[in-house]
């Protein structure tokens, strides 16, 4: 009988911690689903309860500059650095959402919510008016280290 006290224990700081997670701004480096880039994602300005993202870190041989965007224009403009996710705003607990992602690989621009799953994975889903008309990637945090800023 000593253990179900203890189990209780393990149970009450494991959804503590899940808690603390979720109320936390996802701040940090994070791969993307398919392994070719990393984003940090940040605070967008100081005071400003806003989440945005930009490319830190891109696969050797990867996308290196704008070339999808329609406005040709931009087509020599460096990927490394671009701010690709802006204005996520903090609904509750885990739930950032009303953000934009931009999807370099198309160059399309799509409405953005993001979910903290824990404290290494959140997910991103972007989509076009409605949640339902859209795709949902995990992204996984990632330390600096491993991923070393593209230039």
């Amino acid at each position: 009988m000593r253990i179900l006290p203890l189990l209780a224990c393990v149970f009450a700081v494991s959804i503590s911690s899940q808690a603390i997670a979720q109320t936390k701004a996802p701040t940090g480096l994070w791969l993307t689903e398919n392994k070719r880039s990393a984003i940090e994602l940040y605070q967008c300005k100081k005071g400003e309860p806003l989440l945005c993202g930009k490319i830190a870190w891109i696969i050797d041989g990867g996308m290196q500059f704008d070339t999808k965007n329609p406005d040709a224009s931009q087509h020599n403009k460096k990927l490394c650095g671009m701010t690709i996710l802006k204005g996520l705003r903090m609904e509750g607990p885990g739930k950032w959402t009303d953000g934009k992602v931009y999807k370099a690989d198309e160059g399309d621009l799509y409405d953005a919510d993001l979910e903290v799953l824990s404290d290494t994975q959140v997910k991103l889903r972007g989509y076009m008016g409605m949640t339902i008309l859209g795709k949902s990637q995990t992204w996984t945090r990632v330390s600096p280290k491993d991923y070393p800023r593209c230039k």
